[in-house]
C-alpha cells in the first residue's frame, strides 16, 4: 500500500501546488519563446485615450509592455504597433511599475491607409500676351 506521505521524487512541490510551468527556483516557463523589442506603440483605451508605450518582448500569446506607472491600465484595450498594419486586442495579466505584461486575445489587421485623390489638373493658362502692349492706335 503506497504511502500516502511520501513525497515522489520526481514531482516539483510547484507541481505539486498546482503550479505547473514553474521550475524549482520559481520562474514561470514560457510556452512560447519570446522576442526582444523595443518597438514604438500605442495603447488605445476604449475611451478614446491614446497612451504612448514601448514593446519590450513579444510572443505569439502575449507581450511586456513599458508604459509609465502614473497611467492607470483597464482590464483590456487596444495595442498599435506604430509603423505595422496590424492592431492588438490584449488583456493586462500584470503591472510592475513602468512595465505591464499582457496576453494577446486577437490580432486585427488595418485597412490601408486611403490615399488622397490626386489633384484635378486645370487647364494650363496661356500668358504670352501678358507684359505686351497692345496698339490701340494703328495710325501716324
Amino acid at each position: 500500500m503506497p504511502d500516502h506521505h511520501s513525497h515522489d521524487a520526481t514531482r516539483s512541490p510547484a507541481a505539486d501546488a498546482g503550479l505547473d510551468g514553474v521550475s524549482a527556483d520559481g520562474l514561470v516557463q514560457r510556452r512560447e519563446a519570446r522576442m526582444a523589442t523595443n518597438w514604438i506603440a500605442l495603447i488605445r483605451l476604449f475611451d478614446g485615450t491614446e497612451i504612448p508605450c514601448n514593446i519590450k518582448d513579444i510572443s505569439k500569446s502575449g507581450a511586456k509592455l513599458g508604459v509609465p506607472s502614473s497611467w492607470e491600465l483597464p482590464p483590456s484595450f487596444m495595442l498599435k504597433v506604430v509603423g505595422r498594419d496590424f492592431v492588438m486586442r490584449v488583456t493586462l495579466a500584470w503591472r510592475r511599475g513602468n512595465y505591464a505584461g499582457v496576453h494577446i486575445d486577437r490580432i486585427a489587421k488595418l485597412p490601408p491607409p486611403v490615399e488622397p485623390a490626386a489633384p484635378v489638373e486645370a487647364p494650363k493658362a496661356n500668358y504670352d500676351s501678358i507684359g505686351m502692349r497692345s496698339r490701340r492706335f494703328h495710325g501716324d
